[in-house]
């Protein structure tokens, strides 16, 4: 999460989105700045809404005065991700899971998907399990309130850099660099029976339902309280 209320914008950074890219560019002009544990980085709508719109407000900032964005990523291509950066050996290196548990203050299991294949991680998804370094949750709950409304003013397509590089630019009022970072080393094709994927899509039906306003400009602009046809399960 990144603060820049006086230039107009809050970003909520949505885990495998180029959070981390948007941090080391932002943060210099950001007044407020979470970026170590996770719950903080990557703080949902809901948890903005509740706790930090409140201090923004207090600050001089009503919720009107900034636009909150956020970056979504196709959604089969997101869970890919997850799989892909969790077959990083660092997720079996003691040292590494110490820091975490340390920096997180609680138990950390060893999220490893080295040892599987995509097609059985997202079979594991669509079952519920939380075993293999299997991530749990989905990217549409991120931009929702708690009236089920979507709660962010602007969605930007993941894959569309050159539309959300140039907004944070114009916003700004510089020629900014967004550095690539925690890319993963596999580059695995995404490699899927066509069942397999049919189920995905059919349970992805609220993010691409989000994803299909995003294709045709990059951009969803103006999206908070919208109520979507597919609402994912509480």
């Amino acid at each position: 999460m990144l603060a820049l209320p006086g230039h107009g914008f809050v970003v909520l950074s949505a885990p495998k989105c180029a959070s981390t890219s948007l941090q080391r560019t932002l943060a210099p002009r950001a007044e407020m700045l979470a970026r170590e544990h996770p719950r903080l980085k990557h703080m949902t709508y809901r948890t903005f809404d509740k706790h930090l719109r409140p201090l923004l407000r207090a600050a001089g900032y009503p919720r009107d005065a900034y636009e909150v964005v956020t970056l979504f990523r196709e959604p089969v291509s997101w869970l890919h991700s997850w799989w892909r950066y969790r077959s990083d050996p660092k997720h079996l290196e003691p040292e590494k899971l110490d820091a975490l548990r340390r920096r997180q203050g609680r138990p950390l299991k060893r999220n490893y998907t080295g040892g599987i294949s995509f097609q059985e991680y997202a079979e594991a998804y669509l079952a519920g399990s939380t075993e293999n370094g299997v991530v749990t949750g989905r990217p549409s709950r991120f931009v929702l309130g708690h009236d089920g409304a979507v709660g962010v003013d602007r969605i930007f397509a993941h894959e569309a850099a050159e539309v959300w590089q140039g907004w944070f630019n114009d916003k700004l009022g510089g020629t900014l660099s967004f550095p690539v970072a925690n890319a993963s080393l596999r580059r695995d094709d995404l490699d899927l029976s066509d069942a397999v994927r049919a189920r995905l899509e059919e349970r992805f039906a609220p993010e691409y339902e989000i994803y299909d306003r995003l294709r045709a400009d990059g951009q969803w602009g103006g999206a908070r309280g919208t109520v979507l046809e597919h609402l994912p399960p509480r």
